[in-house]
């Protein structure tokens, strides 16, 4: 057997512009390369060449992105902002982690995901999830 990991995710999107405000705004990524109707995006931590593409176009359906936070400061740093911009938001405890709930211009759930294994939450997820406040 062999082991992977998430290497990017290509949505199709309404208004090419608008997602690229929402991914770089609020999700700290940067442009790596833009061609045509599509933009390349990555996080400054990642050496990869892009993790997330967006392509105009009609969206194929809802998706739902997970991006983490390396610590609970960093996960409080982006409610605060959030909150500063007005932008809609719900937060989730999933006993593995805090998730900060978002949607992108066209209706894709972002999830900013906290993993509090380390620091006493639970081992497994198993599809519980409770409202924070």
């Amino acid at each position: 057997m062999y082991t992977t990991h998430l290497a990017y995710v290509h949505l199709r999107v309404r208004h090419l512009e608008a997602s690229v405000t929402f991914y770089t705004r609020f999700l700290d990524l940067q442009v790596a390369e833009r061609f045509g109707q599509t933009a390349l995006l990555v996080s400054s931590q990642n050496q990869a060449p892009f993790e997330l593409a967006l392509s105009q176009g009609e969206p194929l359906g809802p998706l739902a992105l997970g991006f983490a936070v390396p610590n609970e400061e960093e996960f409080q740093a982006a409610l605060a902002f959030v909150k500063l911009e007005g932008v809609p938001f719900h937060l989730e405890d999933r006993g593995i982690g805090h998730v900060l709930l978002l949607q992108d211009p066209d209706g894709n759930r972002v999830e900013l995901f906290l993993d509090r294994r380390p620091a006493g939450g639970r081992a497994f997820w198993r599809g519980q999830s409770r409202s924070l406040g």
